[in-house]
């Protein structure tokens, strides 16, 4: 019995596309997860994979570097380290590989690497009032995001994070001196390494300045396997009223992703932001609503930006945007919407994709990237 994976493009070309299918476990019982690979069914080309399971299926993950739409590829599912031999058939092979992806702690931080090199980190420490993600760098080492502690406007904007200015009357967006809200680290664990995404769960509670607590979080951010010039993550958050009834205020002030860009790819200095919808900076942009923003501009002489990718399932999908000239933006719909009720032991969850991209929104094709998010290939599996 063989395994075959057919992966139709569909109306988009795919570009450093995450995939990922589903085969039950009863198919390849007995195998060693870590041994499987995919190998294409023309070229013999094998393609590293990842694993993870449930009861019943196994999930394998993998990359598409490039596929055009309207186009196909067929894999075949092999198990033993694939590697070509020199006629281009498959041979196998038992020697293990240093996983090119994976996060490790140090001490308050948890350092990532994409593709074996340290690109980021989560730091999730008591130095700062809330955690954050970042900074982040394009292609050529230049930051993309702003992680600046001697920066005096707005000082509470560190690279990305996750927070609301208004949970129960508790600011945790800003930081005024003795009146704050915090969002307290509790846990970073469940993390994965793999030959294709690394990730993590940060647990954190959100407090007032006393540190009674409001809410829970729980942080999953995913970092997948992708070249210099397209990185790009997953975060879901999920926020649970663990103490009681939670009222996430109106306030423009709240995400609750954020990013704030570097100075240099501000609209103040060479930036653009653009929205899913064509409109252009903050007169265009600002609270009005798009499935996507996208922010560029040019750092140490290279066009480089960063994208927020709204979800369908998100509340209230498309969102409406709080996006800044100044270097800010996040997708935010508690100003124009109003408050949102967290009843007693209930949960919301948000899911967005960020995309670090070399080029502007254009030429980075971000909106075919946002298909590649909600509109992914079709994948089908057939047992033969």
């Amino acid at each position: 019995m063989s395994i075959r994976i057919i992966v139709e493009a569909g109306w988009h070309d795919r570009v450093n596309c995450p995939v990922s299918v589903k085969i039950e476990k009863k198919l390849i019982d007995g195998v060693n997860l870590s041994s499987l690979c995919l190998a294409t069914e023309r070229a013999c080309e094998v393609i590293k994979v990842q694993t993870s399971e449930d009861e019943d299926y196994i999930t394998v993950h993998w990359i598409i570097d490039y596929l055009p739409k309207k186009e196909k590829i067929v894999y075949m599912l092999c198990s033993g380290n694939c590697v070509i031999n020199s006629d281009s058939n498959l041979a196998f092979g038992n020697a293990a590989d240093n996983l090119p992806m994976k996060s490790e702690l140090a001490d308050d931080l948890l350092k990532i690497y994409v593709n074996g090199q340290h690109y980021t980190n989560y730091y999730f420490g008591r130095k700062t009032v809330k955690p954050y993600l970042g900074p982040f760098f394009g292609k050529y080492g230049e930051q993309i995001t702003r992680l600046d502690f001697s920066a005096s406007e707005h000082p509470h904007h560190r690279s990305l994070w996750f927070s609301h200015g208004n949970v129960n009357g508790v600011d945790t967006w800003n930081e005024p001196q003795g009146r704050h809200g915090r969002i307290i680290n509790k846990s970073v664990d469940s993390i994965i390494n793999g030959n294709v995404y690394t990730c993590f769960v940060a647990k954190n509670v959100w407090t007032d300045f006393n540190e009674t607590p409001l809410l829970n979080d729980e942080t999953t951010i995913t970092f997948y396997n992708t070249p210099r010039h397209l990185r790009i993550l997953d975060a879901k958050l999920t926020l649970t009223a663990g103490y009681g009834k939670v009222t996430l205020g109106s306030t423009k002030e709240a995400g609750p992703i954020a990013i704030r860009v570097s100075d240099n790819l501000t609209v103040n200095k060479t930036g653009t932001i653009v929205n899913g919808y064509g409109g252009i900076n903050e007169e265009e942009i600002w609270m009005k609503r798009a499935p996507w923003c996208d922010y560029f501009g040019v750092e140490e002489g290279h066009t480089s930006g960063i994208s927020i990718f709204d979800h369908p399932e998100n509340p209230d999908y498309p969102s409406y945007w709080h996006a800044r000239n100044y270097g800010l933006f996040a997708p935010n719909n508690f100003y124009k919407l109003g408050d949102r009720i967290i009843e007693p032991g209930q949960s919301i969850t948000y899911n967005y994709r960020v995309i670090i991209h070399s080029g502007d929104t254009w030429s980075a094709r971000i909106g075919d990237r946002y298909h590649d998010y909600v509109n992914p290939p079709d994948i089908q599996v057939q047992v033969i």
